[in-house]
């Protein structure tokens, strides 16, 4: 049998359908394509799905990533099992075992209605000012949920991904790992996606309790969301909800947790408590969430305490650390010493005089009956009366003798009553209003950052267009004067405050301090799409659409190296400190090493990447080179290009690395974590975690042996021994 396709043969594949495709159906079907003609695909962790149009039909052609030996027998059961119980929530599907021909192999592809709704994620967000409606879409997803257990079958890998919002339905897609009871005995295929998953989850766990972890995190999340919206802001991290991995790991104890109870809602520190108790249970044990939130679940849930936020400590600086070596050696004794959150609002009490209704107390006159002196006459004219005829009235004060009334005296006279009534007047009330906090930080991604040697000052460069200074000795804080306009990427210059801009023209390079701003233009035709820059800041790379790369001088903007050979656009790019070599990656997970000086050459090639590329990497002098890519996979190549070492960074892909010398490497991902790897053999030396948003730019102080982090949140962290 051939070899199995990786992402690039499946695009190849795709754009002939009426060739590569079994399918008589989807032979004569169109694959949608982006918008430079390619198969536009959506990947997953298993699969990777092309979306084609045959008339009035429209499927998603779904390609594995890697070869699973009872596929067919495990897709037939699946199939028979969700036509015998009716899954009002499921989309019909075909597994086809020789649906694409490829390399003179035939392989299996799943043909699936295509179904049109945002997903999970993508629908909170546009009703996360609407109570009502996330209220409304958390009773469909406890439905959902308890369809699954009374249909006896499991997902297993309930996420925001695979969760699809129709109208008035939620539908699932993507069966690759689910169960059905015909499949007891058999090993899972996948474990599902981190942000939703029990830690302790693996392969031989395959049953009907596999959605019961993720089912309560996304209930939760939805729950929580209705109390509060601003958690979306501080807690998603586009490939999520609210919860990651590492806040089931460190169960009750991550700022999640304590967030959560300083809601003061009872249901949500009950479901909160919940899940943080269900951590240290085997995943075979958990209760259903309909058991969960009838409190017959049996699980006694955590007690989470509520705590406020820390100010962070003024810095007390000093230019290196207290300890020698080198960053590998001290990166796992490193603490956060600064930190500046992004900009963001919050929702805080305060008291002031409005007008408000208040119930007033006061005394007023009433008149009543004195009940002793009408007794008194009462009785005595009683006497009298039964002798000429009078008749009393004690209630009335009055006595009727003979023929006419007498209104006697002392019957009745004025009372004081206390009496309760409402005004309207000036009081003191609680208000809740909307306040941005007191500490200045980012208000979007942080895409560059650079660091002076001995830390002091840290410059930054958000995707909004903002640029800042901070000087991180007095705690000081300045607004750049240069103005940008917003961007999708931009690179710094490690040794000076300067950075390269990807912008709708082409790329422009700015100096962050004096203001000089010059313009690259970049081909309409072929847009700019990745950037790097030297350490000084006088030469920029410019990766293409296309796939093209050139390297200019910034102020000359003289053309001084062309590299071109490959089709598929450009995700990644790196210099070296020394500018002798530049690190290239594509989309279609190719990396190439190139020499520029004393001329241009190719060193180094390999497609070691399943993915696109997202990150590359060059040691000082190009003793070592890496890349990563959005399965969290890094690759590690020696000093002449060849691959030295792969490691696995996880954390939901890596967004940045960063050579700290030429014996450590960092990785900044997509959970919030950095990982610092040994360059030569991938092992994990350290893991920091900043936060719950991913790690989208790093920058090293060389002299101080620190390393400064910015997230997609626009919080920026140093990480160092002391400061």
């Amino acid at each position: 049998m051939a070899t199995w396709p990786d992402l690039t043969e499946y695009h190849e594949a795709l754009q002939y359908p009426e060739r590569s495709l079994g399918d008589p159906g989807l032979q004569k079907a169109q694959i949608e394509k982006d918008r430079f003609g390619m198969p536009k695909p959506a990947t997953g962790g298993n699969a990777v799905a092309y979306k084609a149009t045959e008339g009035q039909n429209v499927w998603a052609v779904r390609c594995f990533l890697r070869p699973i030996s009872d596929h067919a027998e495990r897709y037939a059961a699946i199939s028979k099992h969700l036509q015998k119980n009716g899954a009002a929530h499921c989309t019909k599907f075909f597994y086809l075992a020789d649906g694409l021909r490829i390399k003179g192999g035939t392989f299996p592809i799943v043909k699936m209605a295509w179904v049109q709704g945002p997903n999970l994620d993508r629908f909170v967000e546009g009703v996360l000012d609407k109570p009502r409606e996330l209220a409304a879409l958390r009773e469909k997803f406890r439905a959902l949920v308890r369809d699954i257990e009374v249909g006896k079958f499991a997902h297993g890998d309930l996420q925001h991904g695979n969760i699809l919002v129709r109208g008035r339905d939620l539908l699932l897609i993507d069966y690759d790992g689910m169960w059905v009871p015909a499949l007891i005995g058999r090993q899972a295929t996948e474990i599902g996606h981190r942000a939703y998953q029990h830690p302790k989850r693996g392969m031989t766990d395959y049953g009907p309790y596999l959605d019961r972890f993720s089912a309560l995190v996304i209930y939760l999340s939805l729950l929580a969301l209705e109390v509060d919206r601003k958690l979306w802001d501080q807690y998603n991290t586009g490939d999520n909800l609210l919860f990651v991995r590492e806040d089931f790991n460190e169960a009750g104890k991550s700022p999640i947790w304590s967030d959560l109870a300083a809601l003061k809602n009872a249901e949500v520190s009950y479901l909160a408590g919940v899940l943080a108790a269900m951590v240290p249970r085997p995943v075979k044990d958990l209760p259903r969430l309909e058991a969960v939130l009838t409190k017959s679940a049996g699980v006694k849930p955590l007690q989470l305490k509520a705590g406020g936020p820390r100010a962070p400590e003024k810095p007390r600086w000093s230019d290196k650390p207290s300890k020698s070596g080198t960053a590998a050696d001290l990166a796992s004794q490193w603490k956060v010493v600064w930190t500046r959150p992004g900009e963001k609002m919050e929702t805080r009490w305060k008291k002031e005089m409005k007008d408000g209704p208040v119930v007033v107390e006061s005394e007023v006159e009433v008149v009543a009956p004195n009940p002793v002196p009408v007794a008194t006459i009462a009785l005595g004219a009683l006497a009298a009366g039964v002798l000429i005829g009078t008749s009393v009235s004690p209630e009335l004060g009055m006595v009727a003798a003979g023929g006419g009334l007498l209104v006697t005296r002392g019957i009745t006279k004025p009372r004081k009553k206390r009496a309760f009534h409402t005004v309207i007047r000036p009081i003191e009330q609680q208000v809740l209003e909307q306040a941005k906090v007191a500490v200045p930080g980012h208000k979007s991604a942080v895409t560059s950052l650079q660091c002076t040697a001995d830390g002091r000052r840290l410059s930054v460069v958000t995707k909004f267009g903002e640029c800042a200074i901070w000087e991180l000795d007095t705690d000081g804080y300045k607004v750049s004067s240069v103005r940008l306009p917003p961007f999708e990427q931009s690179a710094p210059a490690s040794s000076n405050p300067k950075a390269a801009m990807v912008t709708d023209k082409g790329i422009l390079a700015a100096d962050l301090v004096s203001g000089l701003k010059v313009d690259l233009p970049v081909d309409a035709s072929n847009r700019a799409c990745a950037v790097a820059m030297t350490a000084d800041g006088a030469k920029v790379a410019v990766g293409q659409q296309q796939g093209q790369v050139h390297v200019a001088e910034v102020m000359t903007k003289k053309m001084l190296v062309q590299i071109s050979g490959m089709s598929s656009r450009v995700t990644a790019l790196a210099f070296s400190e020394d500018a002798t070599f530049l690190v290239i990656g594509w989309t279609n997970g190719t990396v190439q090493v190139h020499r520029l000086t004393p001329k241009a050459e190719k060193v180094a090639e390999g497609a070691h990447h399943r993915h696109a590329v997202t990150a590359a990497a060059a040691a000082p002098k190009g003793q070592a080179f890496a890349s990563a890519d959005d399965s969290g996979q890094v690759v590690l190549w020696g000093k002449n290009g060849q691959k030295q070492a792969t490691a696995t960074a996880g954390g939901r892909g890596v967004k940045a690395l960063l050579f700290l010398g030429d014996q450590a490497l960092a990785a900044g991902c997509a959970d919030g974590t950095v990982k610092v790897l040994n360059p030569s053999s991938g092992a994990v030396l350290a893991t920091h975690s900043l936060g719950a948003t991913a790690v989208t730019a790093l920058a090293f102080a060389k002299e101080k042996l620190a390393l400064a982090a910015g997230t997609q949140s626009g919080q920026v962290t140093l990480l160092a021994l002391e400061t």
